[in-house]
């Protein structure tokens, strides 16, 4: 357990756990094959015991892909919740520097090599924190050597089933996109939840049926810099943000992952530095999909939003 910043490495600790994970692969075309070998999509639930107590014992609930790649090896991510039993810290900080929150979100990285059909040996990232939903809250990171065993396996990592069309479906698609949130004030001396939108209008275009890459032109409402914009501005203006960003999107089945970097190009506020980032998840149906991503300022998450979007040619 390491604290995430430096400053408060004397709190670091060595920790154990448990974690039990159901998977499923399903079949899909041969770009799957191809490019991903099958992933395996699941839900894992996790133990983590800290000896000292540092935010006391936490377990964790999350959704996980396992995607082979390059004979035995193996990678993993998953997103989801942590749950702590004692989320007001030992660091003599009433407000708790570490984690300020019984519920947090959960970021979870690996690499694994599988040692046979039924045991792999992982090691793995994880970060949980609250967002800045309760502050201050710096967040604690996990780096896991993970010795796992598969039960009841009904064949091994290699899978010949039949497979659908492999006919590209579309070439290139617009989507429109609607999220949600609440965020807390980055000034401290403000403080409840402020609510946040973003409208994202998407153009991409299609690799093949895994690989997509484009831009997407948002606008956003963040209800916590209203105050700021108020006592800095004789006129009121709504705290709005006009920006641009490029992005991929990796697809996996229904779960997609999509990643963009962009830039602020107008807004009604101070920006010091412009620059803004999205790493989202998503479940795909139809022309549908349901998701959610962190947006972040220059690398500090800004809010979580909760997305619905839906495509159209």
């Amino acid at each position: 357990m390491m604290p995430n910043n430096m400053k408060y490495s004397q709190y670091s600790s060595p920790t154990f756990g448990l974690d039990a994970a159901v998977l499923w692969r399903p079949e899909g075309n041969s770009y799957w094959q191809r490019f991903w070998n099958y992933p395996s999509f699941g839900v894992k639930a996790m133990y983590t015991r800290i000896p000292n107590a540092v935010a006391g014992d936490w377990f964790g609930l999350e959704g996980v892909i396992v995607n082979p790649f390059g004979g035995r090896w193996e990678w993993n991510w998953g997103v989801g919740f942590s749950f702590y039993t004692k989320p007001h810290g030992v660091t003599g900080d009433t407000n708790n520097i570490f984690i300020g929150s019984v519920v947090n979100c959960l970021i979870d990285l690996g690499i694994g090599y599988r040692l046979s059909d039924a045991a792999t040996l992982s090691l793995r990232l994880l970060h949980t924190s609250n967002g800045m939903l309760r502050r201050p809250n710096l967040g604690l990171n996990y780096l896991q050597l993970d010795l796992g065993w598969k039960f009841n396996s009904n064949g091994s990592y290699r899978n010949d089933g039949s497979y659908v069309n492999d006919e590209l479906e579309r070439e290139r698609e617009w989507s429109v996109a609607l999220s949600g949130g609440a965020v807390m004030s980055r000034d401290s001396s403000m403080d409840g939840y402020y609510p946040c939108y973003d409208v994202s209008l998407y153009y991409q275009r299609y690799v093949n049926p895994v690989f997509a890459f484009g831009g997407a032109i948002d606008l956003w409402y963040n209800g916590s810099n209203r105050e700021i914009i108020m006592s800095d501005e004789s006129e009121y203006r709504l705290p709005l943000y006009l920006s641009g960003m490029g992005c991929v999107e990796l697809f996996w089945g229904p779960i997609s992952l999509k990643v963009g970097m962009g830039l602020v190009v107008a807004a009604s506020c101070q920006v010091t530095i412009p620059i803004y980032e999205r790493v989202g998840a998503y479940y795909n149906f139809g022309r549908n999909y349901l998701g959610v991503a962190l947006n972040a300022h220059a690398g500090r998450i800004e809010f979580i939003e909760w997305t619905y979007g839906r495509r159209f040619f």
